[in-house]
Order: structure tokens, then C-alpha cells, then sequence
């Protein structure tokens, strides 16, 4: 697939979350949401969280420019000019499943957006994902905290695939529930 298609279906998985997003009920104004790729400027941002992890969002930058990682999907989640996520996915060499290498939310507890950035990051995984054609949306490692936040958005244990998401099945039934946990 060349780089031009894959651009183009981040982008328009990106987009696709913010508008799926927009049909739930929120506790902020979808207007000021934005998805765009992971930059200078979200790192920059980063930098100035403090937090207990260290997933070394500034190697991003240069992974994102390598053809081994043209395939992965990256996501700045940004709420009225502050950075409020980040998420990481990439397909490695699967051909049946992308995976969810790194999600992180902005540890501010006040920010709006707190128990919408695993919704919004796992939702622009997923699209890319059915664009893909792939199969599952598999979170690699995930914090046993953030556990919950996952299943809540339809990720079940799948025997010998771990905390996934079926793609090929349908979860549009109505989820509101948001969660102040989310990470």
C-alpha cells in the first residue's frame, strides 16, 4: 500500500473518532476536539506532563518517518490547544491485527476531556483498522489501572490473542458511559 493511501486513512480514521465522538453524550464542547498526527508541538507539550510513565513519545517523531512504521496509526488528541493524549498503533507485521502500543491521557484531572481520550485514541484505531481490513485491535501490555477503560469500549479477552477488539463484529450499540478513570 503506498504512503499516500496510509496518510490518507489516518487522517480519515482521525477524523471519523472525532465525528463518532460528537454523537455521545459530553461534558465538553466537541468544537474545540481535534485529532492530528503526533509533532514537534504534542511532544513539546508532553514534556511538561507528570506522569509515573515513560513511554518515549519523542521517538514518535523519527519512528513515524521509517517504512518499517509507515503502517501505524499516531494520534494528538487536543482540546481547546492543550494536548490532552496521545496514542501509538501499529500492525508490526500482522496482517490480521493492529496493536495498541502506547495510550496516555493528560494526568491534568480537571482537563474536560478526562475519560474521553481512551474512547477517542481507541476509536481512531479501530477505523484505521476496518480500512486495513485487519481483524482485531489488540492493546499490547496494558496498565492493569486502564483495564477497565478498555473493556468499556468493547476490548474482550480473546484466547490466544489477549485484551482485543473484534473488528468484524458489531459494538455500535449505544455506550455512553464514560468513565473518570479512563487513561
Amino acid at each position: 500500500m503506498e504512503l499516500e493511501t496510509l496518510r490518507a486513512y489516518q487522517q480519515a480514521s482521525r477524523e471519523l473518532a472525532v465525528e463518532e465522538m460528537a454523537a455521545r453524550a459530553l461534558n465538553y464542547h466537541p468544537e474545540l476536539l481535534t485529532l492530528r498526527e503526533i509533532d514537534a508541538e504534542a511532544i513539546a507539550q508532553y514534556e511538561d506532563w507528570l506522569t509515573p510513565y515513560d513511554f518515549g513519545w519523542e521517538r514518535v517523531l523519527t519512528w513515524k518517518n521509517r517504512p518499517a512504521h509507515y503502517k501505524a496509526i499516531d494520534v494528538a488528541i487536543w482540546y481547546d490547544g492543550t494536548l490532552a493524549g496521545m496514542c501509538w498503533a501499529s500492525p508490526k507485521d500482522s496482517r490480521e491485527k493492529i496493536f495498541v502500543l502506547y495510550i496516555e491521557r493528560n494526568p491534568d484531572d480537571t482537563f474536560l476531556t478526562r475519560g474521553y481520550v481512551a474512547p477517542l485514541g481507541l476509536s481512531a484505531v479501530r477505523n484505521y483498522g476496518v480500512l486495513l481490513e485487519l481483524t482485531y485491535v489488540v492493546i499490547d501490555d496494558p496498565i492493569p489501572e486502564a483495564r477497565e477503560a478498555y473493556q468499556r469500549e468493547g476490548f474482550l479477552h480473546h484466547q490466544g490473542i489477549g485484551l482485543a477488539y473484534d473488528l468484524t463484529r458489531d459494538y455500535y450499540e449505544d455506550n455512553d458511559e464514560v468513565s473518570e478513570n479512563d487513561h
